[in-house]
């Protein structure tokens, strides 16, 4: 399996997942927004969700499952953010595949958490000026 050694989500081992298949693993958030805040990636190393083959997107999706059962009987949370920053511009700051599943509380502070790297996104791109989708200061 293609791993990168200065990955460091490939330098995970079996003793750092909370749960595994053969194609993807589980492991708690080395940065969490909230309790429980899992990240669930392709054990092979692809950069981007778009990188993924099927059968790695449904290990994937199983392992978001089953996550989540684990966090519902462990936390009962109120909600949930399934998020993935694919590319540098959408706020991907490591780049090995990874799916934010990230438990939401009622009780938390209302000035909730954003989700991972959204603040990374800047609200001007000098690269994208004068194009009309782009929000106007």
């Amino acid at each position: 399996m293609k791993t990168d050694p200065n990955c460091v989500f490939c330098q995970k081992t079996e003793a750092d997942y909370i749960v595994e298949n053969e194609l993807a693993a589980s492991f708690l958030d080395f940065y969490p927004v909230s309790k429980g805040h899992t990240l669930i990636i392709p054990k092979r190393h692809v950069r981007q969700i778009w990188d993924v083959t099927a059968e790695e997107r449904k290990a994937i999706w199983d392992l978001i499952e089953q996550n989540k059962a684990i966090l519902d009987e462990k936390y009962h949370p109120d909600g949930y953010n399934v998020t993935i920053n694919s590319g540098a511009a959408a706020g991907q700051s490591v780049f090995h595949c990874h799916i934010h599943l990230i438990p939401r509380y009622w009780s938390e502070d209302p000035q909730r958490k954003p989700v991972p790297a959204q603040y990374l996104i800047p609200n001007k791109r000098p690269q994208f000026k004068g194009m009309d989708y782009l929000p106007k200061d």
